[in-house]
């Protein structure tokens, strides 16, 4: 094997190398986030978490993509009320999200948002009043339409418990307006706060034209979490007026909906999936460290042999050198032996009889210098190095330059 074609594949290798390390995929999140929705309103949770797993154990993708992974993944587990899951993908997305250079203001409002909501969402109310405090109309800036809708609902439930109910009636209208622009599949979660507040007003015609709106969009767009969570909504409040013959019907129709969806059987097999893909993704890490050390010590092998191959080579070129030293000095010795014949013996030589200018002028000639830079040389006209070649032509008996 050559040198040349070692060095070809050692280099092939790099450059493969660092093409695999360096190329990096694309991901639209926008066609993803449409994705996770789609799976969790028919409640394929495990297709979404496998989605996400995908961007998540990619080296290749940035911080930004992780970080919107992981925000997928929290708003998945917030919807099957997992809120320790939710939390600590929340924290990850966080995490992530700093550590890109893209949209970090935004980044840093939405999370802040998102854990009033989980805050809200477990009745944690000092909690809830301490993030409301740090939340700046910056802040309320860069969170979208839904988002804000959804913080319109935390104000009218604060407002709510100070028994400021036309101020909280008026918080849900302005969310309701917006998620009918922008997301009319929230709507249940604004009509449902609606009902229980017409119920602390004694409004109870008004409660259940909530209900009905609320269980209208919970339908159309075949969300069974709303749904079932409008039922239970409904039959509190059958509770809290004393309507028990229509708050045990309606606890019925609670429970036979939570049987057909029934989110701790769903978040133990998340845990189960979340659990392999673990044990996948330390396979996949101790296959892909098991290949960068074969590689590495093919490699070192194609390393040591091309040192090999450049060892040999340069043992040979130095032997080479000797011999043709040693072959120069014998014709250097054979060269001076026949001068030194030659001195020994009369000569005819026309060259003799030349003068040294003469002499000077003709190996300068030999070397390939003009009339001019021979003049330059020896320091005479060019005119004076004419003369001197026409009498040395007539001294050698030679008709140019050429013949010299």
């Amino acid at each position: 094997m050559s040198t040349n074609l070692l060095f070809r594949i050692v280099g092939s290798i790099f450059l493969f190398c660092c093409i695999g390390k360096c190329f990096s995929q694309s991901y639209n999140f926008e066609e993803i986030s449409k994705d996770v929705t789609s799976f969790n309103n028919v409640g394929k949770y495990d297709a979404t978490i496998i989605l996400l797993e995908e961007v998540i154990t990619n080296e290749k993708a940035t911080a930004y993509e992780k970080y919107q992974a992981y925000f997928l993944k929290y708003i998945t587990y917030k919807r099957l009320f997992s809120y320790d899951k939710a939390e600590a993908n929340l924290d990850l997305a966080f995490q992530e999200g700093l550590k890109s250079d893209q949209d970090r203001e935004q980044i840093k409002a939405k999370v802040k948002l998102e854990r009033l909501f989980v805050a809200f969402d477990q009745l944690k109310y000092d909690e809830v009043t301490d993030i409301l405090d740090d939340i700046t109309a910056q802040d309320l800036r860069y969170i979208s339409p839904n988002t804000h809708s959804f913080y319109l609902a935390v104000l009218a439930v604060m407002e709510t418990r100070a028994m400021n109910f036309s101020k909280a009636i008026e918080y849900l209208d302005e969310g309701i307006i917006l998620l009918k622009k922008h997301k009319q599949e929230d709507l249940p979660l604004m009509y449902r706060k609606r009902i229980d507040i017409y119920r602390q007003m004694n409004q109870y015609d008004k409660a259940l034209e909530s209900f009905d709106q609320g269980l209208y969009y919970a339908k159309k767009y075949k969300m069974d979490i709303y749904i079932l969570n409008m039922y239970y909504d409904l039959a509190y409040f059958y509770n809290q007026i004393e309507d028990y013959d229509n708050a045990i019907i309606t606890q019925e129709i609670c429970n036979l909906l939570s049987k057909q969806y029934d989110e701790r059987t769903i978040i133990g097999r998340l845990n189960v999936l979340e659990k392999k893909l673990h044990n996948q993704r330390i396979a996949s890490e101790k296959r892909e460290d098991l290949l960068s050390i074969s590689l590495l010590v093919v490699i070192s092998l194609l390393v040591i042999a091309i040192l090999y191959l450049l060892y040999k080579y340069t043992l040979k070129t130095k032997q080479r050198k000797e011999t043709l030293k040693l072959k120069n000095d014998e014709l250097r010795a054979s060269i001076m032996s026949l001068l030194s014949k030659s001195n020994q013996q009369p000569h005819n030589d026309p060259t003799l009889q030349l003068t040294e200018r003469q002499s000077e002028i003709v190996r300068l000639v030999k070397e390939g210098k003009t009339n001019k830079e021979i003049g330059d040389k020896i320091h005479i006209s060019e005119n004076t190095v004419k003369y001197h070649l026409k009498n040395i032509y007539k001294v050698l008996s030679v008709n140019s330059r050429e013949e010299l």
